[in-house]
C-alpha cells in the first residue's frame, strides 16, 4: 500500500509539471510585457518632455528675436526721426547748403553725441556743461547767427571752422591744456623718486658749461643711472630747472621720448639746492654720433652700430649715404615729434646724438625753450652753439615779448605761425647731414664759427650750391655720398641749409623733410 501511495505521488508531480512549465513561461511573459510597456512609457514621456521643452526654447527664442528686432526697429525709426529732425534744423539754418552734406552733417553730428554723450555727461566739469549748453540755446534763439549776425549761418559756421582749427593747430591749444593738467598730474604721480643717500656716483661721462653728467648707481633698484648736476656758475640752476621742466614734457609724450634718454626723475643733492640733479636711465652704449664721425675708419663702425649690412659692390659713398638716411630719419622724426608739443631743441649737434641700441638718441634739453608755456625763453637771449646755429641766431624776433604761461599757451599757435620758431632745429639738422655726406666736414674744429666752412658759407650767402661750387674747384671735396641716386641727399641739405628769407621762412621744416624723397627712398 504505501509503495502504491508513493507512485501515485510521483505520477501526479510529473502530470503537474508541464503545467508548472507553462504557468512559468506565461509569468515571464507578462514581466516581459510589462517591461516593454514602462519603457515605451518612459520613452513616451521623455519625448513628450523633451518635445515640449524644445517647443518652449522655440517659442522663446522666437519672442526674444521678436523684442529684438522691434528694439531695434524701435531704435532705427528713433535715429531716423532724429536724422531726420537734425537735417530739417541744418538746412533750415544753411539753405545754400548740399542736401547730401546737409544729411552726412546731421548723422555725423548724432554719432558724435552718442558716442561722446557719456563721457561729457560723466567727465565734463558741470559748468562747462552749462556753459555749453547756454551757448546751443543762444545759438539755436539767434537762428545760429549769434556771431556773425547779417551774414548769416555760413558765417558763424565759418567762425566756428576757424577757431576749431586755432585750437589743434600746430603746436595746439587743447593739446596744452590738457597737459598742463591731466598729463602732467599722471606724469608726476607715474614719476619715480629718487633721494642723495640712494645714489652713488661713478665715473664722469661729460661736462658742459653749465653741467656735469656722472654714471651712478641707484642703491634702491640697483640699476645704474645717468646723473646730471648743475655747476656753480651764473645762471646754471635756471638751466638745470628749465631742462628738468622740458624733459618731463618730454617723459609725457611717447612720440617724443621714444626718440631721447629716458627720464626717469629728480632728487636734491642737498637740502635747499637751487636745483634739482636729473636722473636718466642708463642704456645700452654710450658713443655720440661725433665719436663716429671723427673715426678714420668711417662708415665701418658706423654701420655696426646701426645694425646696416654693408652690400656687395657698394662703394664707400653709398655705404656713408645709407648710413646718413637711417641717422637723419630717426632724428627728424624725433625732432617733428618735439615740435608737435611746442619745444624747440636750439643745441642739435653730433655730440648730443647717443647711440643707445641701434639708433641715435638726443639728450641735452638745456637750451630747449617751450614756446607753450614761455619757459626758458627769453627774445634777448639766445642759447646756442655757434658751430651748429643758424644765422639768425634767434628763435623768434628779439621784438617778440615773453609772455606769462597761460598767454604763450593761447598765443602759440599764432606765434608759431607767424615767427616759424622750429625752422631753427632745420638748420642744425642740415648741418649734421652735410658733416655725414662730406668727408672734409668731420674733422674735430671744421665746423667752428671762425673756420674755413663757416666763413666761406656766409661768403655764398648761406646758398648752398654756390659754397659747393666755391670748394669744389678751390679744395677738390668729396660730395659723392650726397650725389647718390641722383643727389637727391643734396637736395635736401640745400634746402635745410639756406638762409631765411624776409617773411622768416625759405627753410624746409623737419616735418616736411620726412616727406623728402631721400628719406622715403
Amino acid at each position: 500500500m504505501p509503495s502504491a501511495r508513493a507512485d501515485a505521488r510521483t505520477f501526479r508531480r510529473v502530470a503537474r509539471a508541464p503545467r508548472v512549465a507553462r504557468g512559468a513561461r506565461r509569468a515571464a511573459r507578462r514581466r516581459a510585457t510589462s517591461t516593454r510597456l514602462s519603457a515605451t512609457t518612459e520613452t513616451t514621456t521623455t519625448t513628450t518632455t523633451t518635445a515640449t521643452t524644445e517647443t518652449t526654447t522655440r517659442r522663446g527664442e522666437h519672442a526674444i528675436a521678436t523684442t529684438a528686432r522691434a528694439d531695434a526697429a524701435s531704435r532705427l525709426a528713433t535715429t531716423t526721426t532724429t536724422e531726420t529732425r537734425r537735417a530739417r534744423e541744418l538746412r533750415r539754418a544753411l539753405p545754400d547748403a548740399p542736401a547730401p552734406v546737409v544729411d552726412a552733417s546731421a548723422r555725423a553730428s548724432i554719432a558724435i553725441e552718442r558716442t561722446l554723450g557719456p563721457a561729457w555727461e560723466r567727465y565734463a566739469p558741470a559748468r562747462v556743461r552749462e556753459t555749453v549748453a547756454a551757448q546751443a540755446r543762444a545759438e539755436r534763439a539767434s537762428g545760429y547767427a549769434l556771431y556773425a549776425g547779417d551774414l548769416g549761418p555760413e558765417a558763424e559756421l565759418a567762425i566756428y571752422a576757424a577757431a576749431a582749427f586755432y585750437l589743434i593747430a600746430k603746436p595746439g591749444v587743447v593739446p596744452w591744456a590738457f597737459d598742463q593738467t591731466v598729463a602732467n598730474a599722471v606724469g608726476r604721480a607715474l614719476e619715480r623718486r629718487f633721494d642723495a643717500a640712494s645714489v652713488r656716483r661713478g665715473r664722469r661721462l661729460g661736462a658742459g658749461s653749465f653741467g656735469t653728467v656722472f654714471e651712478a648707481e641707484d642703491s634702491k633698484s640697483g640699476r645704474t643711472v645717468v646723473v646730471k648736476q648743475s655747476n656753480a656758475v651764473e645762471g646754471a640752476s635756471e638751466l638745470q630747472n628749465a631742462e628738468a621742466y622740458i624733459n618731463r614734457r618730454v617723459a609725457r609724450a611717447p612720440l617724443v621720448a621714444a626718440g631721447c634718454a629716458k627720464f626717469l626723475g629728480t632728487y636734491y643733492e642737498v637740502e635747499g639746492a637751487r636745483s634739482p640733479c636729473l636722473v636718466w636711465a642708463r642704456e645700452e652704449g654710450d658713443a655720440t654720433l661725433e665719436d663716429f664721425l671723427e673715426d678714420r675708419g668711417f662708415p665701418d663702425a658706423l654701420e655696426d652700430a646701426l645694425g646696416i649690412r654693408a652690400r656687395d659692390g657698394d662703394d664707400e659713398a653709398k655705404r656713408a649715404n645709407r648710413c646718413a638716411k637711417k641717422i637723419m630719419r630717426d632724428l627728424l622724426g624725433t625732432v617733428a615729434a618735439l615740435h608737435d608739443i611746442g619745444i624747440v631743441h636750439r643745441d642739435l649737434k653730433p655730440s648730443n646724438l647717443v647711440l643707445m641700441g641701434k639708433r641715435f638718441k638726443l639728450i641735452d634739453f638745456g637750451a630747449a625753450c617751450d614756446l607753450r608755456s614761455g619757459e626758458n625763453y627769453d627774445p634777448e637771449q639766445g642759447l646756442l652753439d655757434p658751430k651748429y646755429s643758424p644765422p639768425e641766431q634767434f628763435i623768434m624776433s628779439e621784438k617778440t615779448p615773453a609772455p606769462p604761461p597761460l598767454v604763450a599757451g593761447v598765443l602759440a599757435p599764432l606765434l608759431w605761425t607767424i615767427a616759424q620758431p622750429q625752422l631753427f632745429d632745420s638748420y642744425s639738422a642740415g648741418l649734421i647731414l652735410l658733416q655725414l655726406g662730406v668727408p672734409q666736414l668731420r674733422g674735430k674744429n671744421v665746423m667752428a664759427p671762425n673756420g674755413a666752412f663757416q666763413r666761406r658759407l656766409e661768403d655764398a650767402g648761406y646758398d648752398l650750391r654756390k659754397w659747393r661750387a666755391d670748394v669744389e674747384s678751390a679744395l677738390n671735396w668729396d660730395f659723392s655720398a650726397l650725389d647718390v641716386n641722383g643727389g637727391i641727399a643734396w637736395d635736401l641739405a640745400c634746402r635745410l641749409v639756406t638762409k631765411r628769407n624776409i617773411l622768416r621762412r625759405g627753410r624746409l621744416d623737419v616735418g616736411a623733410a620726412l616727406a623728402h624723397p631721400f628719406l622715403l627712398a
